[in-house]
């Protein structure tokens, strides 16, 4: 698929414009400088076409910080990959030295520009945005990301330059979401499993804000996985931009189809990773259990999983998947298992059996279970119809035969319950 990727210097609105070009809001948009550090993925429809848009950290060739020279290195590889780059400019503060820096450095990829003039909202803007003229660039653009000002004409242009834009095609793609604590190994699981640099990897925690995506194909499979912010306990969060963060990565836990969380087997398992787990199953999602780094411990990796069920009450229905995300060991099977709860989200039991369980089932105190039905997939969802209402204990009992008969590894089933009188029911 054709791409385009977005430059610029920090803070000119090059994630307002990604997000407003992809109909929602994946980037962090935020008044801090530089809260964009990974590149971010996504997908623009446009007159029934297709094509893939990056969107990258502020961009300074020269700065010396090791994490800004991870931006810059981000920016290059997606320089490559791009067919045309978008070089955002501020035509409210008009013309800066890194504005000319970063034309420089565009020039030498042989790349198409459009040179997208953004925050053009008055006259006085407009006449900064005569400064950018020195540029040279044929194809200009001044737009407003905040007004939504200017883009149906970025956007035909872009269809007309790119080499095959592709038609709008239908098939779901399996979503993917990773979730654990700061440096777990999340982002190096993202790059090892797309066999690419998508997500800047630090010693530092924390170095993951946005919600970093790939696409990849596993088998005959099309999947996207989603890397997240290490998500800490609110007592523990300092900066405002990393608590929006988290509330990004956990509002995006309803995209997934499966979640992966990954927890560090040198740290063990501690409070926050059961929290995470919680938030899962609130969310009804299907995951999988993955601990990470067991190239880093001396324990036999079989003796991991027993372990973990330990530290996990109640989570013997979710697999478990030891795996080292740097040396790429384990992270086929963890693929498979993804595919397999997936599958096992989305089954429907049958009819039958279902009718037979409930006349075998032990009834409930003073009443009986007169039926079980599935009314959903994606999380399973059953209705039991019984004479009288039920404890917690006899729902989980009858969730628990569910799955002894059915299996759905990986997936909250949820239990609805109608009461009837005996007589009235059909």
């Amino acid at each position: 698929m054709s791409t385009v990727i977005i430059v610029g210097r920090k803070n000119v609105g090059k994630s307002t414009i990604f997000n407003r070009l992809i109909g929602m809001k994946l980037s962090i948009v935020y008044k801090e400088p530089g809260v964009t550090r990974d590149r971010i993925y996504g997908e623009v429809s446009w007159c029934g076409s297709v094509f893939n848009i990056i969107d990258t950290g502020g961009f300074f060739p020269d700065e010396a910080d090791s994490l800004a020279n991870e931006i810059t290195k981000q920016i290059e590889y997606g320089m490559e990959q791009a067919d045309l780059i978008y070089f955002v400019v501020d035509g409210k503060d008009g013309l800066k030295p890194g504005d000319e820096e970063i034309c420089q450095h565009i020039r030498k990829t042989n790349k198409k520009v459009f040179l997208l003039i953004n925050k053009i909202d008055s006259k006085k803007s407009e006449i900064k945005a005569i400064e950018f003229s020195k540029f040279g660039f044929n194809d200009v653009f001044c737009v407003s990301a905040e007004a939504g000002i200017g883009f149906d004409d970025v956007l035909d242009e872009t269809l007309k330059i790119l080499p095959e834009p592709e038609q709008i095609k239908k098939g779901r793609i399996l979503k993917i979401l990773i979730l654990g604590r700061p440096n777990s190994g999340k982002s190096t699981l993202l790059n090892t499993i797309t066999k690419s640099e998508r997500a800047i990897v630090d010693e530092k925690p924390g170095t993951t804000r946005d919600l970093v995506n790939a696409n990849f194909t596993f088998g005959d499979k099309k999947m996207e996985i989603i890397d997240t912010c290490g998500l800490r306990r609110p007592s523990r969060i300092e900066e405002s931009i990393e608590f929006y963060s988290m509330i990004r990565a956990t509002k995006v836990i309803k995209l997934a189809d499966v979640v992966i969380l990954i927890f560090d087997t040198t740290q063990g398992v501690v409070d926050q990773d059961r929290r995470i787990a919680s938030l899962i199953l609130s969310k009804a999602k299907g995951f999988v259990i993955a601990p990470n780094k067991i190239d880093l411990i001396k324990k036999d990796s079989q003796r991991i999983i027993p372990s973990t069920y330990r530290s996990f009450t109640s989570l013997e229905f979710v697999p478990v998947v030891p795996i080292s995300a740097k040396l790429n060991t384990g992270i086929e099977t963890l693929l498979n298992h993804v595919l397999y709860v997936n599958a096992e989200n989305n089954k429907v039991a049958d009819k039958n059996v279902l009718m037979n369980l409930a006349k075998n089932l032990q009834a409930p105190a003073g009443g009986e279970l007169l039926n079980l039905k599935q009314t959903g997939i994606k999380p399973p969802i059953f209705r039991a119809t019984l004479t009288i209402s039920v404890k917690d204990s006899y729902i989980r009992f009858i969730r628990n035969s569910i799955r002894h008969y059915f299996g759905y590894k990986g997936v909250p089933i949820l239990i609805k319950t109608n009461v009837v009188k005996r007589r009235h029911f059909k």
